[in-house]
């Protein structure tokens, strides 16, 4: 560990640190010095935020060389933090210290102030293109230097820069321009640049945004927010799908986009060259015997799956990439593809889609071809796992599975000038650090700060005889399950939030229950950013009225991680049971995995425990948002009382142990004796 506060950080969002923040600047500074990483398990409360920035603003400009920071994160409300926050240091800025700044960005159609930010995302990536291409798209061809002064001048969220540029004027006359190439071309003049995960770790976005911003990647320190979200992050959108509809799609899409090239020629548009018709039409033709080579594949995976009585079953890499290249090496008239060529091919097809029947936010060749690219630069490599599925009700289809993270985040890492990662939930550190690669050939520091839960505004309760666990549900269990929470619903003050590992369990539990004449807000799945804003504006003015209300939900979905329950909205927090991955083929294949690489010691631990915790201790900390905040934090689990589980939880964390609603009850009633109002301020 760094030697604490051995020096004084140069550039601080407040005149007094909070416990832990001093340590978390100086260890991350001092590792950033030298291109490393540092992994920083930091729960909510402790200003990690501007902990962050504070050493990552010293270390690079503390060095010769340029260096730029790319604040990632996921949350738009995290977005507006890190403004707030730059603009406090700037506020706070002494002698000859330069004043910082900043760019926020979000998606392009997001930022479009044109009529077609509306459309359909597909739709509209395609009249966004054309507009630009053709320069039909006025704010896009507008020239105002004077505007990327601007917003570099004064941090502004992303809506306050829309609203910029939209407003903007010259000389009195209106010179509109679009806030998303304003963002893009301003960041090259940015200390720091806010944005998605997305910017660095989707290969073809990062090389479209970083050329864009005339930025390099080694120039780059990275602050990743919410780094327990990246592993999944990555897989998940490494995840495709392929089928039969998909094939078929996909072909006829290919037909329509050389139908509508040869449509335009005809008409006296630009002249396509014979051999690209050549090269689309060899395609065509490879999508139809791709089409039936898979076909008669699907139906011998189906009769297998029957005799097994099974709905999946993990497919060699082998099997898949030699079905590709067969039907490729088919080809009569010579002009034979490889994987690589084919993906090309589709991914240049442009054909309309209509968003009142296509479900789909993307085209059939949009997809296949990102499955295409994915196979041809992974399919040999067993950190890549196919899944064959054919459930009731389910078309045949083959999901890949990227089991590996830092096959994507490794290099990322390793060519940037240096990496902080953040969470309340880093937990074991090492674990992260293994599965993103961080680069051990630079130095590699860990933490855990001291927990706001500790203190005695943040009890945390275990009850023992309920669980989750399948093998012991039943009435008698649900019952005990309901006791205790209606035991904290006659006791809490306010609102109170319960979440549960699924929504059929949320249902069982939860649903059709009397609480103490609560009125009871239930998630559902998909429910969007619109809805979650809306919700906590109910909250508010819910408990402005007196108005109790009991929120429901389930784990690593929206109310449980992604939301900021700000002005201690929450009196109380219960977690029902440990939110285990089920088992599955993928499951299977990723212990198998983890064995290989990390050894057998942690392959079970990382793959399926760790997780779990770690989106119990996401949920626990829904309400603590604050140093001043209070709540009751209850887990009805009593296997995290067992010693394989109890070790995943921080090491200082204070457990009571209830074993009955009585013994909850009188806890719950004391404490908010102790404690009888929550801390509004957004202090």
């Amino acid at each position: 560990m760094a030697e604490k506060n051995s020096r004084t950080p140069g550039y601080l969002a407040h005149e007094h640190l909070r416990p832990g923040q001093a340590e978390m600047i100086e260890e991350a500074h001092q590792v950033l010095t030298q291109r490393g990483s540092h992994i920083a398990c930091a729960p909510t409360g402790i200003g990690k935020t501007a902990a962050a920035l504070s050493a990552t603003i010293d270390a690079a400009f503390s060095n010769p060389e340029k260096r730029t920071i790319f604040f990632l994160t996921g949350r738009q409300s995290q977005h507006r933090i890190v403004v707030e926050t730059v603009r406090s240091i700037n506020a706070r800025r002494h002698g000859t210290q330069s004043k910082i700044k900043l760019i926020d960005i979000v998606g392009q159609q997001s930022m479009c102030i044109d009529e077609i930010r509306q459309e359909f995302s597909s739709i509209f990536a395609r009249l966004c293109a054309d507009k630009r291409k053709n320069r039909h798209c006025r704010p896009y061809t507008q020239e105002v230097d004077g505007l990327r002064l601007k917003v570099l001048n004064e941090p502004l969220h992303v809506s306050e820069l829309i609203k910029v540029s939209r407003s903007y004027t010259e000389e009195g006359s209106s010179k509109a321009a679009c806030p998303w190439k304003v963002a893009r071309e301003s960041a090259s003049g940015a200390d720091i640049i806010v944005c998605d995960y997305n910017h660095l770790f989707n290969e073809r976005v990062r090389d479209a945004s970083l050329n864009a911003m005339g930025i390099d990647l080694s120039e780059v320190i990275i602050i990743v927010d919410e780094a327990h979200n990246l592993p999944t992050r990555i897989t998940q959108g490494m995840r495709r799908v392929l089928s039969d509809d998909l094939l078929l799609s996909a072909r006829l899409e290919m037909e329509e986009h050389i139908e509508t090239l040869e449509d335009h020629e005809k008409k006296g548009g630009l002249e396509t060259k014979p051999e690209m018709y050549v090269q689309l039409r060899a395609a065509k033709a490879a999508l139809g015997r791709i089409r039936a080579d898979f076909s008669a594949f699907f139906r011998t995976q189906t009769q297998a799956l029957y005799r097994e009585k099974s709905e999946e079953m993990r497919i060699a890499n082998q099997v898949i990439v030699n079905l590709f290249n067969s039907a490729l090496a088919s080809e009569i008239s010579g002009n034979a593809l490889t994987l690589n060529q084919l993906a090309q091919l589709i991914s240049m097809v442009q054909v309309d889609i209509d968003p009142d029947v296509d479900e789909e936010k993307e085209t059939a060749s949009e997809r296949l071809s990102e499955l295409l690219f994915l196979l041809s630069r992974l399919g040999d490599n067993h950190a890549l796992a196919f899944v064959y599925s054919h459930g009731k009700g389910d078309a045949p289809r083959l999901t890949t599975h990227l089991l590996d993270p830092g096959i994507v985040s490794g290099p990322v890492f390793e060519e940037a000038a240096g990496a902080l990662l953040m969470s309340g939930t880093l937990s074991p550190p090492e674990m992260y650090g293994e599965l993103l690669s961080l680069p051990k050939s630079r130095p590699i520091t860990s933490e855990e700060y001291p927990s706001p839960f500790l203190s005695d505004k943040r009890p945390v309760a275990i009850a023992s005889g309920v669980t989750t666990k399948y093998t012991r549900r039943g009435a008698s269990n649900t019952e005990k399950i309901r006791e205790h929470i209606r035991a904290i619903a006659a006791e809490a003050p306010g609102h109170i939030a319960v979440f549960t590992p699924s929504y059929a369990l949320l249902e069982e539990i939860i649903g059709g229950g009397v609480w103490h004449g609560r009125r009871v807000m239930m998630e559902e799945s998909g429910w969007s950013k619109a809805k979650i804003d809306s919700l906590l504006r109910d909250l508010e003015m819910s408990r402005s009225a007196g108005e109790k209300i009991l929120l429901a939900g389930v784990f690593s979905a929206k109310l449980s991680e992604g939301v900021d329950y700000q002005r201690n909205l929450l009196d109380a927090v219960v977690c029902i049971g440990l939110p285990l991955a089920p088992p599955s083929e993928e499951l299977k294949a990723k212990k198998d995995y983890y064995e290989e690489r990390f050894g057998s010691s942690n392959s079970y631990r990382w793959a399926v425990q760790q997780p779990a915790v770690n989106a119990l201790m996401q949920a626990m900390g829904r309400p603590i948002r604050k140093m001043g905040d209070r709540a009751f934090i209850l887990m009805l689990e009593d296997r995290l009382l067992m010693p394989q589980f109890k070790r995943l939880l921080p090491k200082n964390m204070n457990i009571l142990t209830v074993a009955s609603e009585e013994s909850t009850r009188r806890h719950v009633k004391r404490f908010f004796k102790r404690h009888p109002e929550p801390a509004i301020g957004d202090e």
